[in-house]
């Protein structure tokens, strides 16, 4: 038997979750938004988590990079109606082994949760996800890293030894690689994959 922690803002479908789940899995805590998520795994330390997506005060994305930095061991299946992509691809970035969609659930969380328990990866099949990932070089990393802290191009530059000419260059090479249209996602990209560290 595992122990889980789930994270919905909606209590009757983490309700529902759970039934599914039971008996043959513990649900140690139900967590109604990611900040929340974060706290209860520090505090019961389960073997899984599962979580919504959208939910209020912290994303479900956001918890999952948060809780990969906390412990790197412990296995998260996302549970959402997003089919979305981009949407699987920013979970299994931030540290998600499992992409489950909401109206799959009662065929195929069980067997998700089996197979993420066992350090396998599991993906509704309706959903497609790249997990190649573009190459940024050890300069970009490091413009992207100052750039994420909320430094300017100067600030950035200054730091750097180099030209904020240079910094607005890796910055938008940046963007054009992982195909980022604002700043704000490429600051996203660079939490999702870890390079805040």
């Amino acid at each position: 038997m595992s122990n889980i922690v789930l994270a919905d803002d909606h209590l009757i479908v983490a309700q529902g979750i759970a039934s599914i789940l039971q008996p043959e899995h513990r649900i140690l805590a139900i967590a109604k938004n990611g900040l929340e998520l974060v706290e209860f795994v520090k505090q019961h330390e389960p073997d899984l988590v599962i979580t919504d997506i959208s939910m209020p005060d912290m994303t479900g994305i956001a918890a999952i990079a948060a809780l990969k930095r906390i412990n790197k061991t412990v296995k998260i299946i996302c549970l959402t109606m997003h089919e979305e992509q981009e949407y699987a691809e920013s979970a299994i970035a931030a540290g998600a082994q499992g992409y489950v969609l909401k109206h799959e659930a009662s065929e195929n969380l069980v067997e998700a949760v089996n197979q993420v328990l066992k350090g396998e990866t599991y993906l509704s099949t309706s959903v497609t996800v790249n997990t190649e990932k573009p190459q940024l070089s050890s300069r970009q990393i490091s413009v992207l890293r100052l750039l994420a802290q909320g430094k300017s191009a100067r600030q950035v530059a200054d730091e750097l030894f180099i030209s904020p000419r240079t910094v607005e260059f890796h910055k938008y090479s940046m963007m054009k690689l992982i195909s980022a249209k604002t700043s704000a996602e490429l600051i996203q990209y660079a939490i999702n994959h870890g390079l805040m560290d």
